[in-house]
């Protein structure tokens, strides 16, 4: 008998993936211990609230482990929260992947004992990924003694969970993305220059996959090392004008990540660019992204489409989607959404209840005599159509 997990939502390992036994083999010892299963929640929080540092793709490593899955044969199920969680949305997914396709919710409490009616005698892990505020965990912890849950949190505090810090990525391992980023083995001079890199980003792998971006479209190591130390002076600087303290380890970490996305930024060459990567801060948090709804997202065709997905692809700003579908498809770094949503206004000229106004009129367009339930399936808009009406200030068009 195969004794696989048959069911496993966890997001596919990044293209550069590094390997941090350091981290994963613990992490598996103390997911599958007796131990955990007393408290039945597992946190992995980021060691001073760090962001980027790479909690959703070691725990993804772990959904991936042969030996978790078939610990959780009956099913490993993923749920990113970020900032606003439609948590009755990712409950009623669960419930219908466990076969339970009738059920209606009426509310989050409803959904939450039906799912531990149905756990009750399962063993599968349940992830819930990016948590911004402790309450938002509580309905997905209904597991019973077979089954794990599974926190990723920048710094919320869950009660009667076992805790472990994730710190960044060792000197070697950062070395490992860089050359990994690059497909070929780095000279000596080039090694030095990348030792140097990693040290001033903080070790924090999504700052390093950024910068390598840089270094691939053609900058050079002296150019951006030097570009780099400028933004994270210029940002420390803004910051202790606001602060009195001297900043700390984790602060200095955190202004290499926001100048690494000052620098990305930068290297998007044009306007046109830099205005897409922004469009992507109204989308909602943690979705898939289709060429097909690029094509309404910016108002452009289908090649267009294509062609700015796979730039910023290979800038770093947008992260590969799921295998398993038939078309090309990305996802977007919670961070890097945070950053999107911040330039809507500057760089679109637009408040964020008229960006989704005017993303609603372009779908709009593709409708049957303006009747929202004649929208074409792109992939992204049937799950999300409602939630941008209440965005627009627009939700009776719905009835």
């Amino acid at each position: 008998m195969n004794n696989q997990t048959r069911l496993n939502q966890a997001p596919p390992l990044p293209p550069y993936y590094v390997e941090r036994p350091e981290v994963s083999e613990p992490l598996k010892q103390i997911l599958l211990s007796q131990e955990t299963a007393k408290a039945g929640t597992l946190v992995v929080s980021a060691i001073y609230g760090l962001g980027g540092i790479g909690k959703s793709t070691i725990t993804a490593a772990l959904a991936h482990d042969s030996e978790v899955q078939s610990h959780f044969h009956d099913g490993i199920f993923w749920a990113t929260l970020g900032q606003q969680p439609d948590i009755l949305s990712f409950l009623s997914s669960w419930i219908q992947q466990l076969g339970y396709y009738d059920f209606k919710a009426i509310n989050i409490d409803s959904a939450s004992l039906q799912l531990r009616k149905l756990l009750s005698d399962k063993k599968a892990l349940l992830v819930v990924d990016d948590v911004w505020h402790p309450d938002h965990v509580e309905p997905f912890r209904v597991a019973g003694d077979g089954c794990r849950v599974l926190v990723t949190t920048r710094e919320a505090q869950i009660k009667d969970a076992i805790s472990y810090d994730l710190d960044v990525m060792t000197p070697k391992q950062s070395l490992e993305l860089l050359t990994a980023c690059f497909n070929n083995e780095l000279t000596a001079q080039e090694l030095e220059y990348a030792e140097t890199l990693a040290k001033t980003v903080g070790y924090l792998p999504l700052a390093l996959e950024l910068a390598a971006a840089q270094v691939r479209d053609g900058i050079s190591w002296q150019e951006l090392l030097g570009e780099l130390e400028d933004l994270i002076v210029g940002v420390e600087a803004l910051d202790r004008l606001k602060a009195e303290e001297e900043p700390s380890d984790a602060k200095r970490k955190n202004y290499s990540l926001v100048a690494s996305f000052n620098l990305s930024l930068k290297g998007l060459f044009d306007d046109d660019r830099l205005k897409n990567f922004a469009w992507l801060g109204i989308l909602a948090e943690d979705v898939t992204i289709t060429e097909t709804m690029a094509t309404t997202l910016w108002d452009c065709n289908l090649v267009e489409a294509k062609d700015t997905l796979r730039y910023l692809r290979q800038k770093a700003l947008l992260l590969p989607g799921l295998s398993t579908t038939p078309e090309t498809n990305y996802r977007l770094h919670d961070l890097l959404h945070d950053l999107a949503l911040r330039l809507v206004q500057s760089e679109l000229g637009l408040s964020i209840t008229e960006a989704h106004q005017q993303l609603l009129e372009r779908y709009q367009t593709k409708t049957e005599k303006g009747l929202w339930h004649t929208l074409p399936d792109d992939g992204y808009i049937y799950n999300h159509l409602i939630w941008h009406l209440e965005k627009a200030k627009k939700i009776n068009e719905i009835h």
